[in-house]
């Protein structure tokens, strides 16, 4: 399925969405001005003029807001985003560096959940990012309730917070090239991305 990038105004991304739902933003007034290929049109009726209405849906939405996505691009936890983390850790365990399906992964917190109050950290940090890795099963079980130095375990990479473009490269299903091309051109060239051979073409 084809999905339409939405954006507010200044170009942050917000959501991922169908060409249905493009074209109800289209309708709602909260088109501002629409970026890369058209990727349908859909024709209504004619007016007295014997006119007939259309809706050119591109790929890229700058819309007004408030927006659906608004909510989930600044969330500051990770946990419940679970494939995300999986896509920015490129699969692959941070403790043996195995890349593995998701359905052998596992998201381990590098300063162990019970151990907070120990190092004078609050649980509201538990969750986000930075304390989130991918591990095999195998070794978050070794790992078990210690730190990477206590349980000899470095990591191999460090773990980071993507900047909303990322995140959605990461959440959407299908992009498009120049979707790729909008969102790749404002991630940081410090992510894990840039690394990936499938962006090797938007490397500059």
């Amino acid at each position: 399925m084809i999905e339409i990038l939405i954006t507010d105004a200044a170009g942050q991304p917000r959501e991922w969405t169908d060409m249905y739902e493009a074209v109800n933003y289209h309708c709602r007034g909260k088109v501002l001005f629409a970026a890369g290929d058209v990727i349908k049109t859909f024709r209504g009726g004619h007016n007295d003029k014997g006119e007939q209405s259309k809706v050119d849906v591109h790929s890229i939405l700058y819309c007004s807001g408030p927006l659906v996505g608004e909510k989930w691009m600044d969330r500051t936890t990770t946990y419940t985003e679970r494939e995300i983390l999986y896509g920015r850790d490129q699969n692959m365990c941070a403790y043996c560096g195995r890349q593995l399906q998701h359905h052998k992964l596992s998201i381990d917190h590098v300063l162990p959940k019970s151990r907070y109050k120990e190092f004078g950290k609050t649980k509201s940090g538990m969750n986000v990012w930075t304390n989130c890795v991918t591990a095999c099963k195998t070794c978050n079980l070794r790992k078990g309730d210690r730190t990477p130095e206590e349980a000899n375990m470095p990591l191999l990479y460090v773990p980071y917070t993507p900047n909303a473009f990322e995140k959605m490269i990461l959440k959407g299903k299908n992009v498009l090239a120049d979707q790729m091309e909008f969102l790749m051109a404002r991630v940081p060239k410090t992510s894990r991305l840039w690394s990936d051979d499938r962006y090797k073409d938007l490397r500059n």
